[in-house]
C-alpha cells in the first residue's frame, strides 16, 4: 500500500537549543488508522505541527501526499492542507449552530452556498448529528462537540485527518463513542493520525500504535 505521511531523519531544538525531537523516522500508510501515543509534553503536538507543515524542520525531510513540506511555497502549501482535514488539541465550536460552523468553514474556503450546504448535510449525517443541525454548538455535550470538530474536518471532503487529542476528558463509554466516529471515517477512506495520552484506549482499539516519549520514537 502507498504511503502517504513519510517522516525521515527528523530532529528538532527548541529556541533554547535544545533538542526535542531526535532522530524521528515514521511511515502512514494510504487509509491507514494510526496512534501517536505519549505522554504530555513528549512532542506529540510538535510533530503532527512538523507534519502540516506549521513549523519547518531545521533537519530530516518529511512528505506529504507526495510532496516535500519543506520545499513547498505558500501557494502549494495551502493547496496541500485542503487536502488535510486537522482537528487541534482544545477544540472550542464558534457560537453557531451546529450547522452554522461548518458553513462558516466552507464559505471561507470558496464553497458557494449551494455547495457548502450540501457538504455540510454530508457531513453531520456521517458524524450522527444531522438531527442537532439547528442547535446551538456551545450547547452540544462535550462528546457531540468533539463530533462537531471532526465534522468540520472532513466537511472539505479530506484525504488525511489529522487529530490532537481527540479523547482529552472524555470517560469511557464517550472515548468509545469518539473512536467509533473516527473508525467510520477511516473506513470510508480517509487516512487518519491521532495522538493521544490514552494509550490504554488507542492499544484497545487494534489500530497501530507509535509510541513517542522523550522526543524519539519507541514502538512503530
Amino acid at each position: 500500500m502507498a504511503v502517504i505521511i513519510q517522516v525521515s531523519d527528523l530532529s528538532f531544538f527548541n529556541k533554547d537549543g535544545l533538542l526535542v525531537l531526535e532522530d524521528i523516522h515514521l511511515q502512514v500508510e494510504h487509509e491507514e488508522f494510526a496512534f501517536l501515543v505519549g505522554p504530555s509534553g513528549a512532542g506529540k503536538s510538535l510533530l503532527l505541527r512538523l507534519i502540516l507543515g506549521e513549523v519547518r524542520p531545521p533537519r530530516g525531510q518529511i512528505l506529504v501526499h507526495g510532496r516535500n513540506i519543506g520545499r513547498l511555497n505558500h501557494q502549494k502549501s495551502i493547496g496541500l492542507r485542503q487536502k488535510i482535514g486537522v482537528m487541534p488539541q482544545g477544540f472550542v465550536p464558534l457560537p453557531k449552530t451546529v450547522i452554522g460552523n461548518l458553513l462558516f468553514k466552507l464559505r471561507c474556503l470558496g464553497d458557494f452556498i449551494e455547495q457548502a450546504e450540501e457538504k455540510a448535510t454530508a457531513a453531520l449525517e456521517e458524524i450522527g448529528l444531522a438531527e442537532k443541525r439547528d442547535q446551538l454548538a456551545t450547547e452540544l455535550s462535550p462528546v457531540d462537540q468533539i463530533k462537531l470538530g471532526l465534522a468540520l474536518t472532513i466537511c472539505h471532503e479530506p484525504v488525511i485527518l489529522i487529530c490532537d487529542e481527540p479523547l482529552e476528558g472524555l470517560n469511557g463509554g464517550s472515548a468509545e463513542d469518539i473512536l467509533q466516529t473516527l473508525d467510520h471515517i477511516n473506513a470510508a477512506g480517509t487516512t487518519t493520525l491521532v495522538a493521544t495520552r490514552n494509550r490504554e484506549m488507542a492499544e484497545k482499539s487494534g489500530h497501530r500504535v507509535i509510541i513517542l516519549h522523550d522526543g524519539t520514537i519507541k514502538k512503530l
